[in-house]
């Protein structure tokens, strides 16, 4: 699919290279948010 708005994931790292040590670090403090709101949604369940 050719779209001037859509880029696959490896096409956008190839144009910013500066995003692979963002990648590594941001990992971590992502899953640490996605748990928080797993939690929370659990809190609001009950």
């Amino acid at each position: 699919m050719k779209s001037k708005y859509y880029k696959t994931w490896e096409e956008y790292k190839a144009q910013h290279p500066e995003i692979e040590n963002q990648e590594k670090t941001a990992a971590p403090k992502l899953q640490g948010y996605e748990e928080m709101l797993i939690a929370f949604i659990m809190f609001l369940g009950m």
